[in-house]
């Protein structure tokens, strides 16, 4: 139907005319006449070739191949040899030439390389069909380089003899793999094909879909699939086709193209539908729930496979035979459950205006999966089985767009992302798709609370967190009391607080495992249960030991909440904002020591629960350990003077319940005045040293710190409260307010670094952190009053001074080194990341933090050598260095001569190694001892099996000071080999 179509512009008032032919316009004409641009997604409504090979009449149903009826191809009992002549080369085949195409095939079958069969049979027999086929496929493809355009001709397959010679060959390469597929997952022997057999039969042959007894094909199986073939060999532009024809546009060779379509028709809107109605009607079950899964798909709760098309607005032409088959192959509902299923629900869709309204009918996927189950093939199989058909389709239209000069796809799009700079993206960050609108690419929030919703959590957290100090402070004021009423001594009453403690640091590691891997909520659930039935059990008891073991189960409840606080925060605060909101976090765990006594009067502490393994490893990481053992010292110090001051206090003062309460209100006023204030600083200087170092800082999104010097960040702020640490000496209440201040700033910087360094499992880190502070508080408690007594008050908090003095362990952890590394082609390397080996040479650029006084020996080494039979260590450097003071970039010693030169790394063609260089401080006398002489050449016998644990204990070098690694991939033949 042709015609002009009228266009008034609205904008403009422009008039403008298009032609149309066939129905449509050209997408071009638009362009050039108005300018604009057609958006269709999903190419729903456009077309994008002209083809003389099939055409499906939408309202008749009527499908023509080639001008054929497909009704009167089946009528005839059409091969499949009959199908792929018609829609290849135009003409449906007289007897003769079927036969020779039939032999064509065959042959080209036989000549399927061998690296096909050991492709496929390398693989595991539980793989997909789908890996399977594309291995089995490209296989072939690299042992025929002369079909590949870009290493030949450009322009190979305008020339019809080839194209028709490569499509035979495509053909039978697939049904080689498919047979081989098959036979490997079945576990079954696979058989060659044969010249005298037809394609469908060697297909079936080759799959082991046989009689046992004759080697043949069963002739009704055989029969209904290539009935059901004729239908399938083509569907116009399904996706399957399309997707070849978009590959094909490029003018490659056929056999890239199945590829493409064989993950296109994978897919569950495609053959893949099959697989997906199956898993539908199994989790319906039986006929009795199909009207509840009916109305679920009305309501937009359930997909409903194999029903609809969008090629026809009545029932689809194939599914009468379709319905067929599933009689010829003697299927019946009685003895196959899910085809009553199926039967169902198209009876119950039939009579649902619902259905009708929207053109909804079963189209062929719906019955299709009954087919050719009954025809042998299994479940996950059948969209491959189906490709086996639907190639001929694939060829037909692949050979048409070569011969024809098909124009390469090349569609454009509409942006709707930001305009520039508005919009930065930072290596390793992820992207999201807003929710406004898919289209556009944002950088992925770190969580999806607001400012106010973090607050409010944080603050929950922080209120939930404050049990468990509160419960243990609470109890102070009335200890002189308590101890009168159990008729028990001071030393005894303390060790309630000791249970109390040793529980305390125990209860998070098993609870803060709980929580990284169950979540927060379970974790909280179960605290307070303990806690609250450890309260009821303390309000009933009257004796010293209930006393002590109850303070255990209520400590056992509430301690708990002290780890999960700080694994809140870490949830939903990014490291940019970490130590304001981490200050906040604190505060139910800074307060409560102090307004516990305040409202204690005589009564009680806390409570924890299960599981320490994961928590335990924390404690032997080297930075790790050093920062939780200072953070448990200054807790330890804390409590120390807390524990002691009921006693001193009633003793010096002669103070009572109410007034030794009141005396922790500096306490308090300190611990909340530096949770403020020293929050706002560690975000200063966090911002600082970003800034300093060139790096974004974003408070939405993840901060991933790679080489960003996280410790020496936050201790820039910790050091100098710590110092302060050392000028308490007596208890006065200023004192008491300072000592607060600065061991809470103290305390919060290194909570701030933990959480920092274990982002990703916060509540087992901190869980960490309890198990030593509270351990530490725990002794802390139990000896000072016994040392008080014994030492006096002066020599007992002078012993807590030389406790402080040890807080500079932290620092262990910065003054670690770093070795920075590139080559001139590659990017500075992380530990861990992946060279190709063309970029591993020359020699590597080294810098490093390390002071520049002494020099350094640089030994690199490849661990991952297969030298015979024998796994071994090659060595590739061994390099006397030194550190420019101003750059930290490491050059050659001058005065070392004894060097093993630099091979670069070499790991054999399509594998990867790994390249380990460590640097270690080169003693004085160093002097290569000559047992090691050997290794200096550049030779396989010189470098290979060395030893570098032995080197390192012979020369006396100690620990390495830094050290990177990396991957090297070869893809192809190493070079420089030994």
């Amino acid at each position: 139907m042709a015609g002009m179509l009228n266009i008034t512009d609205s904008r403009t008032n422009a008039q403008h005319q298009i032609s149309i032919r066939h129905n449509a316009i050209l997408a071009s004409d638009l362009k050039k006449t108005t300018g604009l641009r057609v958006h269709d997604p999903g190419l729903q409504n456009t077309t994008v070739v002209e083809t003389g090979i099939t055409v499906s009449h939408h309202d008749t149903g009527l499908l023509l191949f080639r001008g054929y009826k497909l009704q009167d191809l089946w009528d005839i009992n059409s091969d499949f040899e009959d199908i792929l002549h018609l829609l290849v080369w135009g003409v449906y085949p007289s007897s003769e030439q079927r036969k020779t195409l039939s032999r064509q095939l065959a042959t080209a079958m036989l000549e399927v390389p061998d690296v096909v069969f050991q492709t496929i049979r390398a693989l595991p027999k539980t793989t997909s069909p789908l890996p399977l086929l594309m291995a089995g496929l490209s296989a072939s493809l690299s042992c025929r380089p002369e079909m590949i355009p870009a290493s030949t001709n450009p322009h190979l397959y305008r020339d019809p003899k080839i194209a028709d010679h490569a499509i035979i060959y495509t053909i039978a390469t697939y049904a080689v793999a498919f047979g081989i597929i098959r036979c490997h997952r079945q576990g079954i022997t696979f058989t060659s094909p044969s010249v005298d057999n037809s394609y469908l039969e060697n297909l079936f042959i080759m799959a082991g879909l046989v009689d046992p007894s004759t080697g043949r094909p069963d002739p009704v199986r055989l029969s209904c699939y290539r009935h059901f073939g004729i239908f399938n060999s083509d569907h116009g532009m399904a996706l399957s086709v399309f997707s070849a024809l978009v590959t094909a546009s490029s003018q490659t060779d056929p056999i890239s193209c199945l590829i493409t379509a064989t993950g296109a028709a994978y897919g569950p809107l495609h053959f893949g539908a099959t697989e997906s109605a199956k898993r539908a009607l199994l989790h319906i079950g039986t006929i009795d729930n199909v009207p509840s899964f009916i109305e679920g798909v009305k309501q937009g709760k359930q997909k409903l496979f194999g029903y609809g098309h969008r090629s026809y607005k009545g029932m689809d032409p194939r599914v009468q035979p379709m319905r067929k088959l599933v009689c010829d192959l003697k299927l019946d509902s009685a003895s196959n459950p899910l085809l009553k299923i199926a039967e169902r629900i198209e009876q119950v869709a039939s009579e649902d205006e619902w259905f009708a309204r929207r053109g909804l009918y079963p189209n062929a996927d719906f019955y299709g999966h009954f087919v050719l189950s009954g025809c042998g093939f299994e479940t996950d199989i059948i969209p491959a089985a189906m490709l086996a058909q639907r190639v001929v389709g694939i060829m037909a239209h692949w050979r048409e767009y070569m011969l024809t000069g098909g124009k390469l796809f090349r569609p454009s799009h509409i942006y709707t992302g930001e305009e520039e700079g508005k919009l930065k993206l930072h290596l390793g960050q992820q992207v999201k798709m807003s929710e406004e609108n898919e289209n556009t690419p944002l950088l992925l929030p770190y969580s999806v609370f607001t400012p106010s919703q973090k607050r409010l959590l944080i603050l929950t957290a922080a209120l939930a967190s404050s049990f468990s100090p509160f419960s243990a402070n609470i109890y102070y004021p009335s200890l002189n009391s308590i101890a009168r009423d159990l008729h028990v001594s001071s030393s005894q009453i303390n060790l309630t607080i000791t249970t109390y403690m040793i529980c305390q640091g125990l209860a998070p590691a098993f609870m803060g495992s709980l929580a990284d891997q169950a979540g927060r909520r379970p974790a909280y659930l179960l605290c307070f249960i303990i806690y609250i039935a450890g309260n009821i059990a303390l309000a009933l008891q009257h004796s010293y030991p209930a006393l002590l073991i109850l303070r255990a189960v209520q400590s056992c409840g509430s301690s708990g909440t002290v780890a999960l606080a700080s694994a809140v925060a870490a949830d939903v605060i990014t490291s940019a904002e970490r130590g304001m909101y981490m200050g906040i976090a604190s505060l139910g765990n800074i307060l409560a020591p102090s307004l516990g006594p305040i409202l204690g009067g005589p009564r009680r502490p806390k409570i924890t629960f299960p599981n320490p393994l994961g928590t335990l490893r924390l404690l032997f990481h080297r930075p790790t350990g050093f920062v939780l053992l200072a953070n448990g010292i200054i807790y330890a110090s804390y409590y120390s003077v807390t524990a002691g001051l009921p006693a001193q206090f009633h003793e010096l003062y002669n103070l009572q319940d109410l007034g030794i309460g009141l005396s922790f209100i500096p306490a308090g006023l300190g611990s909340l005045f530096s949770a403020t204030v020293n929050g706002m600083l560690v975000d200063w200087n966090y911002h600082r040293v970003k800034m300093k170092m060139g790096l974004p800082v974003t408070r939405d999104q993840k901060q991933d710190h790679g080489d960003f010097p996280i410790e020496q960040t936050r201790l820039q702020i910790g050091l100098p409260m710590m110092v302060f640490l050392s000028f308490f000496a007596t208890v006065s209440l200023t004192l008491v307010f300072l000592i607060s201040l600065f061991i809470t700033a103290a305390y919060n910087v290194l909570n701030v670094l933990i959480v920092d360094l274990y982002y990703t499992t916060p509540a087992t880190a901190m869980a960490a952190n309890n198990l030593v502070r509270c351990f530490l508080g725990a002794a802390a408690t139990a000896v000072v009053h016994p040392l008080s007594s014994q030492w006096g008050i002066g020599w007992t908090y002078s012993a807590n001074i030389m406790m402080l003095s040890t807080l500079l362990l932290p620092l262990v952890s910065a003054l670690h080194g770093h070795l920075y590394m590139r080559y001139p082609d590659s990017r500075w390397i992380t530990p861990g990341d992946t060279l190709p080996i063309a970029e591993t040479k020359p020699i590597p650029i080294l810098q490093t933090t390390l002071p520049c006084t002494s020099p350094y020996l640089l030994l690199t080494i490849d661990p991952d050598v297969q030298y015979g039979t024998t796994s071994t260590i090659v060595l590739h450097w061994l390099q006397s260095l030194r550190a420019d003071c101003q750059t930290g970039f490491l050059y050659e010693n001058p005065k070392s001569e004894e060097t093993a030169v630099y091979i670069p790394p070499q790991p054999p063609k399509r594998s990867h190694h790994r390249y380990i260089f460590l640097l270690f401080q080169q003693p004085e006398d160093y002097n290569l001892p000559e047992c090691y002489q050997h290794i200096l050449p550049a030779t396989k016998e010189a470098r290979v099996g060395f030893n570098p644990k032995e080197f390192v204990e012979v020369l006396g070098l100690g620990g390495p000071l830094a050290g990177n690694w990396f991957y090297v991939e070869n893809g192809g033949d190493a070079r420089n080999e030994l």
